[in-house]
């Protein structure tokens, strides 16, 4: 939300025993990417209310609205070839970036995928690389591009930002297809196909969890088995 001071604020709260301390520090953290458009951190406070853990975090106020509100998209976004010029630039700032965060470890791979597929698959991830970790479309504006929410960026298999991108627009074959050859050289890699299980994996277990199948889920089946059958 916007702030008196002409700043932005978010405000979260966890039961102790549910802190990630990788995402309670992302935002200061991503000071040290440079060459990338987000919000700067300004200060951050914590506090106890009946027994949870609660952060207020200020940053820098980004007017420009988010594509979709969203992580699925149900229409292609009105985004320009610049738009995606400038998406491509700011991944390559950020994976320049010198960091020992941590976005997604190789265990968490391991355990997703061989959650979710009865296929045995070497889920062994070869390149990583710094990415933003939740790139879709509610964390990213228009028409001037902002990437937003940094919980989770750090060190990651090679591709998995363009997967979470290509897996929110199931529902758009055109869409999936652009980003598919836009983001071909990561994509079309061992671990871009395994980042795109991974994704995969997470829908699919998650609709386990919750005893309903989504179309999302279903779709996330038939695509999972397919890249399984070529990793295989």
């Amino acid at each position: 939300m916007p702030t008196a001071r002409g700043t932005w604020a978010r405000i979260s709260w966890h039961p102790p025993n549910a802190i990630f301390p990788r995402e309670f520090s992302g935002i200061e953290a991503s000071m040290a990417v440079q060459g990338v458009p987000k919000p700067l951190f300004i200060q951050a406070a914590h506090w106890m209310d009946n027994g949870l853990v609660c952060r207020a975090e200020e940053m820098t106020l980004i007017s420009e609205k988010t594509i979709s509100t969203t992580y699925t998209l149900d229409k292609a976004p009105e985004v320009t070839g610049r738009w995606w010029e400038d998406l491509a630039d700011a991944l390559a700032h950020l994976a320049r970036t010198d960091t020992n965060r941590i976005g997604l470890a190789q265990e968490d791979i391991d355990r997703s995928i061989t959650g979710a597929f009865s296929t045995p698959v070497d889920t062994t991830i070869r390149s990583w690389v710094v990415g933003h970790g939740d790139l879709h479309w509610a964390n990213l504006t228009a028409p001037r591009l902002f990437l937003l929410d940094w919980d989770s960026w750090g060190l990651m298999p090679q591709g998995l930002d363009a997967a979470k991108m290509w897996a929110s627009v199931f529902r758009i074959p055109r869409l999936t297809e652009e980003i598919s050859a836009r983001f071909n050289q990561d994509l079309s890699t061992r671990d871009g196909k395994l980042s795109q299980l991974w994704v995969c994996a997470n829908r699919i277990l998650g609709a386990r969890r919750r005893g309903r199948e989504t179309d999302q889920s279903e779709h996330a089946r038939w695509t999972g088995e397919r890249l399984v059958a070529e990793l295989a």
